[in-house]
């Protein structure tokens, strides 16, 4: 009998868990070097799952950058609430 394979988080998981961890601890430097890190994440070449996780990465981390006080409504806007949401899912996929 095998033993399952460890999980191994893709890059956009990482990705979006930094950004995740770097939004909930209020820094706004670090924010912003997270959203850079992960709007200019490349793409994934032959994996189809990961591409999709980067590119939707990439939209959550576009939209992010628009918010003009991105800290400062973190429990007042639907369109952020959803974005953490959808980090979250990249974090944990299944």
């Amino acid at each position: 009998m095998h033993a399952p394979a460890p999980f191994s988080p893709s890059l956009a998981s990482r990705l979006a868990e930094d950004l995740l961890k770097a939004w909930i601890s209020g820094d706004a430097n670090q924010v912003n070097a997270e959203l850079e890190r992960s709007y200019s994440v490349p793409g994934a070449v032959g994996d189809f799952r990961e591409e999709e996780r980067r590119d939707l990465l990439k939209a959550v981390a576009g939209r992010m950058r628009r918010f003009p006080d991105l800290l400062e409504i973190r429990s007042q806007d639907a369109a952020l609430s959803l974005c953490v949401r959808l980090l979250g899912h990249l974090v944990c996929p299944d």
